[in-house]
């Protein structure tokens, strides 16, 4: 059943087992129960889209009948998963008032109890016996009227009030017991709110340093991907600025030595040299060379 109940709190809203803190079954009272502490996280999106994780109590309890949701699902639940539950009526039918630890104290004087409890002795009083009559001063038929209109009565009567006497103090005892528990378990719950608290604050702080980094990162990279745009701006210049002198250096050769046309002067330089003018060109051809030169010594190692 516990198993079943864990599996529950896992699917329930898509949590995920990962966010569940501890499942602990408890035998410190009549009935075996678990203790289950998870993290109220919802699945969404971040602004840029991103399917994110959050950590987020008010939105996993955002309708104003969450618990009620919560405990109709896991009846729904454990009712399909083969388990016998009953579902508790809700208040709109049963007109039942929820009381405060407080407002209970006040209406069962829980001090006062508490205070009876520690004084009260239950003790049998004594009931006469009826052989310490002097039989031989009474007659059978007086005896006997004696002990069925006097004694007797009076001793069923001590018997019953010792009886409610003891039913009394039963009943005071579990009421104690019960506020006791409550007090408790509220502390626990005091205990587990504050807990929730700081680990909010913790994962606050954690997302801040994070957007922090981020920032940092982002704006690192954006500064380096700008100085290498305009470093690259102007290797563009000089390159460009490079071929412009070529030309004109071709040009001026031509003219200075009357050497012809400058296109076969190109032609004869790229030619005798294995080079070209153009950049690209010489790349190109150059990757070209170094393929082939790879895959004949490739087939000479072979």
């Amino acid at each position: 059943m516990f198993d079943t109940a864990y599996k529950f709190v896992c699917e329930y809203k898509d949590l995920g087992e990962k966010y569940i803190l501890s499942a602990k079954v408890h035998y410190d009272e009549k009935s075996p129960h678990m203790h289950l502490l998870f993290l109220p996280v919802v699945h969404t999106v971040d602004k840029k889209g991103n399917p994110i994780d959050k950590l987020a109590c008010s939105e996993f309890w955002k309708a104003k009948d969450s618990y009620r949701q919560l405990q109709n699902a896991f009846f729904e639940y454990m009712v399909s998963n083969g388990f016998e539950l009953q579902r508790g009526l809700p208040k709109e039918e049963t007109d039942r008032v929820h009381y405060t630890l407080k407002e209970y104290k006040n209406i069962t004087s829980y001090e006062q109890t508490k205070e009876t409890l520690k004084n009260i002795k239950l003790e049998l009083p004594d009931v006469p016996n009826i052989t310490d009559i002097n039989i031989n001063r009474l007659s059978k038929k007086r005896d006997e009227k004696i002990l069925e209109e006097i004694i007797k009565p009076k001793d069923d009567l001590i018997q019953n009030l010792y009886q409610d006497n003891m039913d009394l103090h039963n009943e005071l005892s579990r009421q104690t017991k019960v506020i006791e528990e409550a007090e408790k378990y509220q502390k626990e719950r005091y205990r587990i709110m504050n807990d929730n608290a700081n680990l909010h604050n913790e994962v606050e702080q954690i997302k801040a340093e994070y957007k922090q980094k981020e920032f940092d990162v982002e704006w690192k990279y954006k500064s380096k991907i700008k100085g290498l745009e305009k470093e690259n701006s102007r290797l563009n210049e000089i390159i460009d600025k490079f071929y412009e002198t070529i030309d004109k250096f071709i040009h001026w050769i031509c003219k200075k030595f009357d050497m012809g046309a400058e296109d076969n002067l190109i032609r004869d330089f790229q030619k005798e040299n294995n080079t070209f003018l153009d950049a690209e060109k010489q790349l190109k051809w150059q990757k070209k060379k170094d393929c082939f030169q790879k895959r004949h010594n490739n087939a000479k190692i072979k």
